[in-house]
């Protein structure tokens, strides 16, 4: 069925010669051109014959001509496992562009701000996955504005996780590879295609490099934490350090193992998780500390100094079996790089006490 709208500023009409209006389930303003003109973002009801929804972008006070995405593959609808009831696939939002960063949605429908270059300039349309009873994952698709070719493209895939217990905040985003779903524009985003290709990637091995993405926040918190550590403010550092556990720091309700690992370990920046996971240990969080330096010398067995902070962690939980081992794994790889004369006082004392004693 052919609809011919005519945008407004209070809203979205159709011509009188339409069969039935669409109703409109989310408008939302934007500006996508990366110029100063304004857009309107529509979701709208589909045909009563089509189990999706249709997704129409134009710009403010438009003529038809004008309208730059209308289409009704992009937000199909499937049945609820629970009732007869048709549910999005794909919710709808249009997030703020600027240089260096890029946000994005979790599973708990709250924004992130994650480090990438994404846009330069004007806002950008998220398709974000939605699933039954999945609080954990989902799957971010960042679709920006081609002056050249005029077409909304797809800029960004990238799976974002939650935690699975304690307090369910976010723990990665990751960015897939774009060819996951192949070079594709908005208009011919086919919504149920591109869903079971990211089952897909979700279950099994995909081609391309997965990429670690580090929020503003995490990145924000060891800036202000370590210059708060080297100027010697212990209540201010130690107030900083604790933003980075999650659910309160109880172990009981949010052990460091179901967490720790998963949000602060970058395997493109080792060394940034080796410095927070040291300055875990300097503010006493020693199993904070030991589960992130662990996963660090686990995928990074050079990182020489991750064994010296390791074992300073395991030593002041009184864990010489763990920590002497450290300390002795430190103190050899020092000496083989020709650094014997910088290995601290502390080393070669403890590496001497037995283990059991």
């Amino acid at each position: 069925m052919f609809f011919r709208f005519i945008v407004l500023s209070l809203g979205l009409l159709t011509t009188s010669y339409a069969l039935a209006a669409p109703q409109v389930l989310k408008e939302i303003p934007a500006s996508l051109l990366g110029d100063a003109s304004r857009q309107k973002v529509f979701v709208l009801t589909g045909d009563a014959d089509e189990a999706s929804n249709r997704l129409l972008i134009a710009p403010v006070q438009a003529r038809n001509e004008e309208i730059l995405l209308d289409t009704s593959k992009a937000l199909p609808l499937i049945k609820s496992q629970y009732s007869s009831a048709l549910q999005g696939v794909f919710s709808v939002h249009v997030l703020k562009g600027r240089p260096g960063v890029m946000t994005v949605i979790d599973p708990q429908a709250e924004e992130a701000v994650v480090k990438q270059p994404f846009v330069e300039a004007g806002d950008y349309i998220a398709l974000v996955t939605s699933e039954e009873d999945n609080a954990v994952y989902n799957f971010n698709l960042l679709f920006a504005f081609n002056r050249g070719s005029k077409q909304f493209e797809l800029k960004a895939l990238l799976e974002v996780a939650n935690n699975d217990s304690c307090d369910r905040s976010l723990v990665s985003v990751v960015e897939l590879p774009v060819q996951t779903l192949g070079p594709i524009t908005l208009a011919s985003f086919d919504g149920r295609e591109a869903l079971q290709k990211l089952q897909v990637a979700r279950t099994g091995s995909i081609e391309g490099v997965r990429k670690k993405l580090m929020t503003v926040d995490s990145a924000d918190l060891l800036d202000m934490a370590l210059a708060a550590y080297r100027k010697g403010y212990d209540s201010s550092f130690k107030d900083t350090m604790s933003y980075a556990l999650m659910g309160g720091g109880s172990h009981d309700t949010c052990p460091p193992d179901s967490y720790i690992a998963a949000k602060y370990y970058y395997p493109q920046r080792p060394g940034w998780s080796n410095d927070l996971g040291f300055l875990l240990g300097e503010a006493g969080y020693y199993v904070e500390s030991i589960e992130l330096l662990n996963a660090v010398i686990a995928h990074n067995p050079e990182r020489t100094v991750a064994y010296l902070n390791l074992a300073d962690s395991y030593w002041a939980m009184n864990d010489k079996e763990r920590a002497v081992p450290a300390y002795k794994q430190y103190a050899s790889r020092m000496s083989e790089a020709g650094k014997a004369s910088k290995i601290p006082a502390r080393v070669v004392e403890r590496s001497a006490v037995a283990p059991e004693a």
